[in-house]
């Protein structure tokens, strides 16, 4: 064979393969976004334990995908099964992108399950950049050190709601200030 064309083969070969394996990586990737997907309309329609199974499968195809971890976390949380959400959200505190969500999820369902040390071990190593949520949930913290935080469900879906309010006032100041800056 001519050397042009033993280096020609070599080189279809090559990009061959390469986009083989970038079609395979875009498969799996793609099967498992769409799994959690169809876990994210299971929670909009409150099918919780649903979504939690659904999540689950999810992880099963992307290991990585901490996200699906998080909301699996959080799912199990509304479906009430308070043990199982702090189960699964506690292995995510390592990770550096999923931290600051499993440790407020498993605190809220420690809260929930009426566990102060689970709360308190979830909390104290709770951090956020965030202004306003750190604001709305620091009181919460304090006063979970001190055990004279209420707990339960009731109280657990208070503190949740507060902090999702103080999140979308953060959001609203943050989306104002860049209008500011952008005239």
């Amino acid at each position: 064979m001519h050397p042009g064309r033993q280096e020609n083969t070599m080189n279809t070969s090559l990009r061959t393969l390469t986009l083989a394996a970038v079609l395979a990586a875009f498969a799996v990737t793609g099967c498992a976004a769409t799994t959690s997907m169809r876990a994210s309309s299971q929670m909009e329609e409150g099918q919780f334990r649903q979504a939690a199974e659904t999540y689950a499968a999810a992880l099963r195809e992307n290991p990585d995908d901490w996200q699906a971890g998080v909301r699996r976390g959080y799912a199990l949380y509304r479906a009430g099964d308070y043990q199982a959400a702090q189960d699964v959200l506690k292995p995510l505190w390592t990770n550096r992108r999923a931290a600051e969500y499993a440790r407020f999820w498993a605190g809220i369902a420690a809260i929930a399950a009426r566990d102060g040390d689970a709360a308190r071990a979830a909390w104290s190593g709770w951090t956020t950049d965030r202004f306003e949520v750190l604001r709305a949930v620091r009181p919460r913290v304090d006063l979970l050190r001190s055990d004279e935080l209420a707990l339960g469900p009731q109280a657990a879906d208070i503190y949740a709601r507060e902090a999702a309010q103080a999140n979308a006032l953060e959001e609203m100041k943050r989306s104002r200030d860049m209008f500011r800056r952008g005239m």
